[in-house]
């Protein structure tokens, strides 16, 4: 009798992502209802250097006059699974290589923390307005869970996991990805949707899985 696969969801993901950050906290919904199916987070790097030097996002004044924008497919599906959009941040765009490293180093050196380290670097950055892309703001976070900075960043400094990373464009699109977050189960997938589609997907995984 052939061994069964392992139970594992593929997640597409970078921190600098909106929909990621909808991502990771529908994510740690799926573990807790399905904590049989492991979770496998692969970096997919938005803004690799090699595609020129990073956009400008400064926001633009506010006209007290216009009125208000409808919401975006964003915050509508942010507000249907009920996760809070922070508002009035400082930070813009930046590189996130260093964090999609530091999630390689964490994966391989320390996987039970790896859910830690994800939620945190989210966080500072979502939540918090953290430059994540300092390795300093890095140091501090993994320090914070019990991992030696030192070593971590060394290591990142190093570039000693960057060909675990994913860039767009091209690499992306030939994995066929082409937006993040993507939830993998064997071979069904899908994007930027609410959490009910990913759990349906979930379900239909299991059920294929426990035919076998």
């Amino acid at each position: 009798m052939t061994d069964k696969p392992e139970l594992k969801v593929t997640i597409a993901h970078d921190y600098l992502c909106p929909w990621c950050w909808i991502g990771v906290l529908q994510a740690k919904r799926l573990k807790e209802e399905f904590p049989q199916i492991r979770q496998e987070w692969i970096g997919y790097e938005l803004l690799p250097e090699a595609l020129g030097p990073l956009p400008d996002f400064t926001p633009k004044p506010k006209d007290p006059n216009e009125p208000p924008a409808p919401p975006s497919r964003l915050e509508l599906l942010a507000e249907l699974d009920g996760i809070p959009i922070p508002k009035d941040r400082t930070i813009g765009v930046i590189r996130t290589h260093h964090p999609l490293q530091g999630a390689e180093y964490m994966k391989h050196n320390a996987p039970n923390l790896f859910d830690a380290y994800n939620e945190a670097v989210y966080r500072a950055f979502w939540e918090r307005s953290e430059d994540i892309s300092d390795l300093g703001v890095l140091a501090a976070i993994v320090e914070g869970i019990g991992i030696d900075p030192k070593d971590f960043t060394e290591k990142l400094a190093a570039r000693a996991y960057s060909d675990k990373i994913v860039e767009f464009d091209d690499d992306a699109y030939a994995r066929d990805v082409t937006h993040v977050p993507t939830f993998m189960f064997r071979g069904e997938r899908c994007a930027e949707a609410p959490y009910a589609t990913i759990r349906e997907m979930a379900l239909r995984y299991l059920a294929w899985y426990n035919k076998g």
